[in-house]
């Protein structure tokens, strides 16, 4: 017997990454994992050969929820991100995949997949039987054995394409045997996972410890004996996790498996199962492969449209619902000639060998004069780094039309030399001369340069003295036309044009051993790089003439296209960071948080490990027995953050110490400590990223660092802008819009109470709450404002009673009789809720005052839940989406607008709604109406907003004084 058990959560994540996304074309239904998947399942019959045959075959899944382990410690995988949404429909489908080549598919609730997989394992190996787990997960490791392997079929550089790992595998991972695994995991925890382990203990050094002292409990017993004082105290403070995690990471072998290990008897594949199915995905060309394998016609079988998917991504006889693509349809009228253009340039193969290495200016030249003729060009910079703010250019890459390509390396290295030093590699352009030659025609207002998220471009060419201009990005009008779906190159090769592009990871390798461009072969680089120029032409081709078609060319042409090289620019300019500030606020954070930690251990009359949500349990509910404590099923305390706010709010001295503890820690660890990091060592400045095609809504995120969630609600948080300062003889302006959401809402919900208010420059929680609770405004108590103000910005979001009843610590009865007075009052903010949840229901996208369409491909699922996230989604959507959109314009105006006034300030930041400026001190007052005025009027012409905006602004020597 012998018994091939899959982890097809582990293949489902694997295709889904590893692939670009893939949709169904008659319908626009995510199909790229599953086409993985069924590739990885087919692939699975030829790795296995030089095993025994398998007798027994089952793949296993995870079943979505909590199991047992969140019971022992809630926090399990609580830091696990939520699936991506083009994901989620995928997850039934992969199942019913599995059945269509004959193999069972098998998920239980309330256990994980290597849960069940570890029980068949151990059943099957009590009979005797070899097994097989087909993974890569460390967790299924402490199963293998004599007779079980694991098996790792996913090809890595440098590495044979099929990995079998055994016990000297197991070692070298772990520097244990399989059997003390666990221990090392007990010891070492999991981020990933959210398992605790010990503070500071890694693997190297719990494999010493385990083989040092035997086994955990041994270990944990004689702790005491160890020498190093730091980590004997840690151990001991934290044993009690280290069990805990245990218990996380130990795979139960007993689980009550539904299915017997009998019924997992392998079966032959079934053309009259498999085909059907794989038709009805319309994956053709694998359809003809495995045709092909069991020696049929597939045109003897017809596609299986019966097949319908369930929403709640488990198994089950449900599968592709006939209306799956019906809500991601956003063709408002005929679109043919979008349509043969994109059949045209679909057919068009790419050819490798008709790429051109450019070395020579003469080369170069008929370049030039090539694109001067076509009066475009599509440009990629390859450069060493993805922060073009540090990295140095490597080559450019060229192409002026579908199917035709060059490089032109500049800056390719060979040894340890640097890019302009001894190492340089032979056979390239020196890149002053690459640049003189190409400087003309980028700048030429004349010619379009197109590019794949050529803001990128912009900022790289600039430090080499290139202004490009004027431009065009596929990247951003795939945003225009299909919103935040995945708009990556590859996404979209393969989208259009059914092509999956060289990645970068194929030619320079991965992880640590990764190189940089300018470490490959400029014969490898070009192909590489010549491709992203002609993918990104054939895309453009692909792409304008759907801009019309399917609705995108009014927010692209005014909005988002010329949003670009203003981001570009701001992202150049960069922001003072004050060293100084930012230690002495790590300083005092780590002292707040040494004091509150000293405080806590007062109030609780014992020293405990703060982080040790057992130990803070036992503590709250056991020993000080307050009520309202909860307990998991194995007795632990639950200690979230919910139960905490709760004990605060009912003045438990310790809850709040806590509070306060776990919020200076993170601000220490994720801003005063992190910052510094970022500051350019060419600049001396923090240049954070912005990314104008990834939120649905139409607002901009920021990373390395993530400058949108500074926190300024608290006055530690506040303290962290304080450390962005303006440079010497200047002074910061922060320019904020007022309340632009709910001034949003009553424009397109049409509230005249609201629009009143704000016109007359009222309070408008105030004015709420006289409207809800019949007091005057005069005199108010700040509670009562208080309570307005929380519905007034939960109505944006969908609140529930529930969600208020926990913000103001009031009944839920209470907060439901809230908010049906505030209906009563404000009829019209119902009707507009009624009107979105049936707009997108019946559309799949509701849309911004501006005209941007915000999809939600599954509109019409089945699932209550989803469907409840996606109505309340709809409601807030068009409200944050136009707020988006304003501040976009006002960015785009801004620059011209403080230039023809010879107002020297510029732009900085944008942080939700807020810019930041840096001027001349002198200037700076007389900067701030130019400012304010741009602000103001960023909707109009376009949009004659009923409700006015208002707009603060203030100048002053750091952030914090500013806003």
């Amino acid at each position: 017997m012998h018994l091939v058990l899959v982890d097809g959560s582990s293949f489902i994540f694997r295709a889904y990454h590893a692939l670009p996304p893939l949709t169904r074309k008659s319908d626009g239904l995510p199909v790229g994992a599953v086409s993985g998947f069924c590739n990885m399942l087919f692939k699975l019959y030829d790795d296995l050969k030089s095993r025994e045959a398998p007798t027994h075959l089952a793949v296993i899944f995870d079943y979505s929820g909590k199991s047992f382990r969140n019971d022992l410690y809630p926090e399990y995988k609580a830091h696990r991100p939520e699936a991506p949404e083009d994901l989620i429909p995928q997850f039934p489908l992969t199942r019913t995949a599995t059945r269509a080549f004959s193999i069972p598919s098998i998920e239980q609730e309330g256990y994980e997949a290597d849960d069940i997989i570890a029980t068949y394992a151990t059943q099957a190996r009590e009979k005797g039987a070899m097994v097989t787990i087909v993974s890569s997960d460390k967790d299924l490791m402490q199963l293998i054995g004599p007779d079980v392997s694991m098996l790792d079929t996913i090809a890595r550089p440098g590495q044979p394409p099929l990995r079998w790992m055994g016990p000297e595998e197991v070692e070298k991972k772990f520097g244990v045997g399989p059997d003390k695994v666990v221990d090392v995991q007990a010891l070492c925890g999991d981020a990933v996972d959210n398992v605790p382990g010990i503070p500071g203990i890694g693997v190297k050094t719990a494999a010493l410890l385990i083989n040092e002292y035997g086994d955990l409990d041994t270990l944990l017993a004689r702790a005491s004996e160890i020498k190093q004082n730091k980590r004997r105290e840690t151990i001991i403070e934290n044993a009690e996790m280290a069990r805990i995690s245990r218990e996380l990471v130990r795979l139960k072998t007993d689980v009550p498996v539904e299915v017997p290990l009998e019924d997992l008897v392998r079966q032959p594949l079934e053309a009259k199962t498999l085909i059907p199915f794989l038709k009805a995905m319309e994956f053709s060309a694998f359809t003809r492969r495995v045709a092909t394998a069991l020696d049929v016609d597939p045109d003897d079988f017809s596609a299986d449209t019966g097949l319908s998917a369930s929403a709640d991504g488990h198994s089950g006889e449900t599968g592709i619902a006939a209306d799956t693509g019906a809500a991601h349809a956003t063709a408002h009228g005929p679109a043919e000639h979008a349509e043969a253009v994109l059949a045209k340039i679909a057919a068009l193969p790419i050819d490798y060998e008709a790429y051109e290495i450019v070395r020579e200016p003469e080369a170069l030249a008929a370049w030039v004069a090539r694109i001067i003729e076509t009066g475009h060009v599509a440009i990629d910079t390859e450069t060493t780094g993805l922060d073009n703010q540090r990295a140095d250019l490597v080559g450019i890459c060229l192409s002026t039309a579908p199917g035709n390509g060059c490089y032109i390396p500049v800056g390719h290295t060979v040894g340890e030399g640097d890019m302009f030093g001894s190492g340089r590699a032979e056979g390239q352009m020196p890149p002053e001369t690459a640049l003189a030659m190409l400087k003309p025609v980028f700048e030429d207002p004349a010619i379009l340069k197109i590019g794949q998220n050529i803001k990128y471009d912009i900022g790289m060419l600039a430090r080499y003295g290139v202004d490009l201009n004027p431009v065009d990005d596929t990247m951003v009008m795939s945003y225009a036309i299909d919103g935040a779906r995945n708009n990556g190159m590859d996404a979209l090769a393969q989208r259009y044009l059914e092509h999956t592009p060289i990645k970068f990871s194929d030619i320079a390798g991965t992880g640590k051993a990764q190189k940089t461009f300018n470490q490959l072969e400029i014969e490898t680089a070009a192909k590489y790089a010549a491709e992203d120029a002609d993918i990104t032409m054939r895309l453009w081709h692909v792409l304008k003439p759907r801009l019309p078609a399917y609705s995108g060319t009014t927010i692209y042409e005014t909005v988002d296209r010329p949003l670009i090289p203003v981001l570009a620019r701001m992202e150049g300019r960069g922001i003072s960071v004050d060293r100084q500030i930012l230690s002495e606020l790590s300083g005092d954070f780590a002292q707040r948080a040494a004091a509150l930690e000293a405080e806590a251990h007062e109030i609780a009359g014992e020293r405990f490990n703060l982080g040790s949500p057992k130990q803070l349990g036992d503590i709250l509910f056991g020993r000080m027995g307050l009520e309202g404590g909860t307990k998991t099923k194995t007795g632990a305390w639950s200690t979230g953050a919910s139960v905490l706010d709760d004990l605060a709010a009912r003045d438990v001295p310790l809850a709040k110490v806590i509070l306060d503890w776990r919020g200076v820690t993170k601000l220490k660890s994720t801003y005063t400590d992190a910052l510094p990091e970022y500051i350019n060592p060419r600049t001396k400045r923090v240049h954070t990223s912005y990314h104008q095609a990834a939120v649905a809504t139409g607002r901009l995120s920021s990373t390395d660092p993530n400058l949108q969630n500074i926190p300024i609600r608290t006055e530690d948080g506040r303290k962290i802008r304080t450390a962005f300062v303006a440079e010497d003889g200047n002074l910061l302006i922060s320019a904020d819009y007022s309340q632009i959401e709910l001034r949003v809402l009553a424009h397109i919900a049409d509230i005249q109470a609201l629009k009143d208010a704000f016109e007359e420059g009222l309070d408008i929680h105030a004015m709420t709450a006289s409207e809800m609770f019949g007091v005057p405004i005069e005199g108010m108590d700040p509670m009562i404002r208080r309570r307005a103000k929380a519905i007034n910005f939960g109505i944006i979001y969908g609140i529930s009673a529930f969600g208020l009843a926990n913000q103001l610590g009031i009944s839920r009865s209470e907060a439901g009789e809230y908010i049906k007075t505030y209906f009563e009052r404000f009829p019209g903010i119902q009707d507009y809720m009624d009107h979105q949840r049936k707009t997108v229901k019946s559309q799949g996208f509701v849309s911004t005052i501006f005209g941007r369409k915000i999809p939600f491909e599954n509109a019409n699922t089945k699932n209550p839940s989803e469907r409840a996230f996606i109505e309340r989604a709809s409601i807030n959507a068009p409200i944050q989406g136009s707020a988006a959109d304003i501040i976009r314009r006002a960015m785009i105006r801004m620059e011209r607008v403080l230039t023809e006034n010879q107002m020297a300030a510029d732009m900085l930041l944008q942080v939700h709604d807020e810019l930041i400026f840096e001027a001349p001190a002198e200037s700076a007052e007389a900067a701030i109406p130019f400012i304010c005025k741009t602000m103001e009027g960023a909707a109009e012409p376009a949009l004659k907003l009923t409700v006015p905006l208002k707009v603060d602004a203030k100048a002053a020597k750091h952030w914090g004084e500013a806003h």
